[in-house]
Formats: structure tokens, C-alpha cells, sequence
């Protein structure tokens, strides 16, 4: 996996990984709902129902009853290519509205997947989506293993 980013800019995050898996696969990873609940992480519920315009919604377990959410909504979609919006809500790691891309490349070996998360309002909150971002991908390498 690499992460590449302008050391000017705080407000970009960059990661691209490759998986030995076909990319209709890995993009099924990404949208269907049950598919993506096995490697996205711990969920108490999800809405996700990939289409240009819809809404989606994950709602995260935190200790001591607090709730944290996900929220945004489907910006574009192509069979190379998902954009959301994102916003965090809740918890400490609140985020306000940012944009991820996520593109699906056909390599030799399998699947480019890059990932672009833009517009983190500090370096601080760039580098909490990176931790997240990295525990995610792996995940997904693993379901896809």
C-alpha cells in the first residue's frame, strides 16, 4: 500500500492497494450492503444502496451508549468509479463535509483500488481517515483473500 500526499496540503488524503481479486469483485465489495459489512468494520446499522442522488447512512457502536454515524450521499457511479460525499457525526471524530473517490483499476495482477478522501479541514483529521482508511483496506484484503 502507498500513501502519497503534497506536504503542503493537509486537507488530502491518497492511498492506493492492490488485490489479486478481478475488479468486478472487488467493486461488488464496495456496493453491495451485506458484502460491505463484512470487511468495513464494526456497524450497528447500515443504509447503503448505491445509486446516483441516494442518501447512506452507518451508525457506529461507541462505548458508554454514545452513538456515532456516517452520513452522505451518492455523488457519482461508474463501473470504474464511486464518489460520496462524507460526513462524520457524533463522537470525537466528528468530521465536517469532506468528498471520497474510490476508482477501480484493472491491473495484470488483479484490482487497483485508489482511493482519494479530500477537502479534511486539518492535518490532524487527515491523518485519524488515514488510520481508518488503512484498517479498512485491510480488511477488505482480507475478505477478498
Amino acid at each position: 500500500m502507498k500513501f502519497s500526499l503534497n506536504p503542503a496540503t493537509e486537507s488530502a488524503l491518497y492511498l492506493t492497494r492492490t488485490f489479486n481479486t478481478p475488479k468486478d469483485k472487488v467493486m461488488k465489495a464496495w456496493m453491495e450492503a451485506g458484502a460491505l459489512q463484512k470487511w468495513w468494520g464494526p456497524m450497528a446499522s447500515v443504509d447503503w444502496k448505491p445509486q446516483v442522488g441516494n442518501a447512506f447512512r452507518f451508525d457506529y457502536p461507541l462505548v458508554a451508549g454514545d452513538k456515532a454515524a456516517v452520513v452522505g450521499e451518492f455523488r457519482d457511479i461508474s463501473e470504474d468509479m464511486l464518489v460520496l460525499s462524507w460526513v462524520g457525526e457524533g463522537g470525537k471524530k466528528a468530521l465536517g463535509g469532506t468528498l471520497v473517490t474510490v476508482e477501480f483499476r484493472k491491473v495484470p495482477k488483479g484490482t487497483e483500488l485508489a482511493l482519494t478522501h479530500e477537502l479534511l479541514p486539518t492535518g490532524a483529521a487527515r491523518d485519524a481517515q488515514r488510520t481508518e482508511w488503512l484498517g479498512r483496506l485491510e480488511r477488505l484484503s482480507q475478505t477478498l483473500a
